[in-house]
């Protein structure tokens, strides 16, 4: 599956419909946390979706709930069920209870019946035809289609299923491990680098500035709404500078290597650390890795010792890690920047484990000897 991201061109009736649709399912997904809550605490009595899903055409004679298409009210509940088994998952770990949807954070609807798009135009059930920005071509069979509110205006995301991957570079040869760090954004094993942008930290200073003044004006005054669009116009520059680095140098790999080795690093792991976190998040390693996935052949590469295995004879020794940036074999003498020599290793590993994959792929097609 691929989603395309859209800006739409709405008119002022459009616009006024969808922000209405977006609080009637907000309004609902509210009404079913009651319900579940209230059920619990008088009777002990547990609530499922499809018992809420029943009650939705009890309240079908109000209008303007009964202006929004029925898949998209069901939607609500399923989003509030979500949040119900994300805290019995979680609750055990820190995870919190459902909290009631605010105006400020619930801003999408979605839509499972696409009747069509064609010419940079889409068609919504109730909507009708709606216009996009242009762009590329949406190709596969669209299943759903969900427009959020930003703060630069709407977008549309389409979900499409049928779409089979092109890789740009068929030469099988052209292989590639990377390691992905702080200091460099990326190393890979030819010896290239990709410095790290630091996209948060180029904005911190005025981000900081902006957020003092909002903490300094009351909460839901107008000066506070104000002043809260202009931060939340920051975050969302600062989002759409980091996607834009990702894409492009994302794009260039798949156009260079038909195969990239990544190491399968536990992002959700490494942030724990106080002093990386910042960093961490703002490399977008897990995006980088996503964008890859999709516009070229990735393998995944467990990590364990990268770091400390000299290329040269394959020694395995921590000592050898000098510094972040040396890497020194305290066996065979084999000096070499640390970064570099850990993209050759997971490419060493990516390469042994796809010869694995290929001779166990074999060993299950070979037709079972006759005597």
């Amino acid at each position: 599956m691929l989603t395309y991201k859209r800006k739409l061109k709405l008119n002022k009736a459009q616009e006024m419909r969808v922000s209405s649709w977006i609080g009637a399912c907000r309004v609902v997904y509210n009404m079913g946390l009651y319900i579940r809550t209230e059920s619990y605490r008088i009777a002990q009595k547990s609530v499922s979706k499809f018992d809420l899903m029943k009650q939705l055409t009890q309240i079908k004679d109000v209008e303007w709930i009964s202006d929004v298409p029925a898949q998209s009210l069901q939607n609500a509940i399923e989003r509030l069920d979500a949040s119900y088994k994300n805290f019995f998952r979680t609750c055990h770990s820190g995870g919190g209870f459902p909290k009631y949807a605010s105006k400020r954070f619930y801003k999408s609807i979605i839509f499972k019946d696409i009747r069509k798009i064609d010419n940079h135009k889409i068609t919504l059930p109730k909507l009708g035809s709606i216009r996009m920005f242009k762009d590329s071509e949406i190709i596969g069979i669209p299943k759903t289609a969900t427009i959020i509110k930003e703060p630069t205006g709407y977008f549309i995301y389409i979900v499409c299923d049928g779409i089979s991957k092109t890789i740009q570079n068929p030469d099988e040869s052209q292989v590639c491990g990377i390691d992905m760090g702080v200091s460099y954004f990326v190393a890979d094993s030819s010896g290239n680098f990709i410095n790290n942008p630091k996209h948060f930290k180029r904005h911190e200073d005025r981000l900081r500035i902006e957020s003092r003044s909002l903490s300094r004006k009351k909460k839901g005054s107008n000066r506070w709404k104000k002043q809260a669009k202009v931060v939340g116009m920051l975050h969302h520059r600062i989002s759409n500078v980091r996607k834009d680095f990702l894409h492009k140098q994302s794009t260039a790999m798949s156009k260079k290597y038909h195969t990239v080795y990544v190491e399968d690093l536990k992002i959700k792991n490494m942030v724990k650390n106080k002093h990386l976190s910042k960093h961490i998040l703002d490399c977008g390693w897990g995006m980088f890795r996503a964008m890859l996935k999709y516009k070229t052949n990735v393998v995944l590469v467990n990590p364990k010792y990268t770091s400390q295995t000299c290329n040269e004879c394959g020694s395995v020794d921590s000592v050898s890690r000098v510094s972040q940036s040396k890497f020194c074999c305290t066996k065979c003498g084999h000096e070499s920047n640390a970064d570099i020599n850990a993209a050759k290793n997971i490419m060493s590993k990516g390469i042994a484990l796809n010869r694995k994959r290929e001779a166990i792929a074999c060993a299950l097609v070979e037709e079972p000897h006759i005597i």
